[in-house]
């Protein structure tokens, strides 16, 4: 691994993380195109994580400090929505161990990542379009709710298909965003509460991939094959850096690029987008260019 593959991973995961085109997709093309399919190492992934949890933790700020606030009973409406992240959690967690061996299986078939994009591609469609429609309403009450009015059972619904996509190639962004409008929420307010659900996702994504390392670290071992840096690489420090600062920059002009896309409904391009790399994937898939099917 050089300089430029940590920049480049640094990019396509702070970018891919929260624009609502597939991380996970998306980091999977590059490896197969940079390393003939292996993965990037552990440590790297994890630190690539921890940047993009850096960019929502500095953007979403005021919200964090609200959030925490309420978990110490001295902000009302902070304390609504740390039970609602909370709530949500509970089926992340439950769906997302439930399917992490197919997740595991899917990086070697790109052709699973090919239909969860023409998946998030519609999602994004469909969404989109009732967003257009609610904002053409002038009764308040037809034009969605907003964050304050989410309801547990909002929350579990946005959370359960964070757990059942995000490794599909099913956007987790994208996913969570569409189901929040079509439960009711507008469509600023799905994608904010999508957004602060983001850090507890990350964070305990960061944890599950750092129990990989704690073995060989515990046990003053050398690391996996599979877990360290290839033969050759440059400094894992100078490569982690750089892909990290990657990540936390792009990441956080990602949030913003996002936020200002739903708070007029401007979700299309994002579908198109969606649609042709799935597209590009199910025939990269079909006509072996990866090495892989």
């Amino acid at each position: 691994m050089n300089l430029l593959h940590a920049i480049l991973l640094g990019l396509v995961q702070g970018l891919t993380e929260f624009l609502p085109v597939s991380s996970t997709a998306h980091l999977t093309l590059a490896e197969h195109m940079m390393f003939g399919g292996r993965p990037m190492p552990l440590a790297f992934d994890v630190l690539l994580h921890v940047g993009t949890l850096v960019a929502l933790a500095v953007y979403f700020r005021r919200d964090l400090v609200q959030v925490v606030m309420g978990c110490f009973g001295r902000d009302v409406e902070g304390r609504r929505l740390a039970l609602w992240l909370f709530v949500a959690m509970i089926p992340t967690g439950i769906f997302g161990l439930a399917t992490r061996g197919m997740k595991e299986a899917a990086k070697d078939h790109l052709w699973v990542y090919g239909i969860g994009l023409l998946g998030t591609a519609a999602l994004l469609f469909v969404a989109n379009r009732i967003s257009r429609q609610r904002v053409n309403l002038h009764e308040l009450d037809l034009a969605g709710r907003d964050i304050q009015d989410l309801r547990a059972v909002d929350a579990l619904a946005v959370g359960a298909i964070q757990g059942i996509g995000g490794g599909f190639g099913l956007s987790r962004s994208g996913s969570t965003i569409a189901i929040g409008v079509f439960r009711g929420l507008k469509l600023p307010a799905s994608a904010r509460f999508s957004f602060l659900l983001g850090m507890p996702t990350i964070a305990a994504a960061a944890v599950v991939e750092l129990r990989g390392l704690l073995k060989p670290i515990l046990k003053h071992q050398p690391f996996p094959a599979d877990l360290a840096f290839p033969p050759g690489s440059l400094s894992p420090v100078l490569l982690c850096t750089a892909g990290v600062v990657a990540a936390g920059v792009s990441g956080y002009l990602a949030i913003g690029l996002l936020d200002r896309f739903t708070r007029r409904p401007r979700l299309g391009g994002f579908a198109v987008y969606c649609l042709a790399m799935g597209l590009v994937m199910l025939t990269l898939s079909a006509t072996g260019a990866l090495g892989h099917h």
